[in-house]
């Protein structure tokens, strides 16, 4: 299961890259622990709105 996880993880950050997006290391952290279940989607959720709001306030 871990194997098909890091898989998928892999193919998605590559699709996002294509895409012209940046995919940090907390990103990927953050996904990897809602997979393997180490945190629930609510706290996923609550996280992702947090990073959300913090990329809005970077300079461009």
């Amino acid at each position: 299961m871990a194997d098909q996880i890091q898989q998928a993880m892999k193919n998605a950050k590559a699709q996002l890259e294509l895409s012209g997006n940046k995919v940090k290391v907390h990103h990927t952290e953050l996904v990897r622990k809602v997979l393997s279940k180490e945190i629930t989607n609510e706290e996923f959720l609550e996280e992702a709105k947090l990073l959300a709001k913090e990329k809005g306030r970077e300079p461009k």
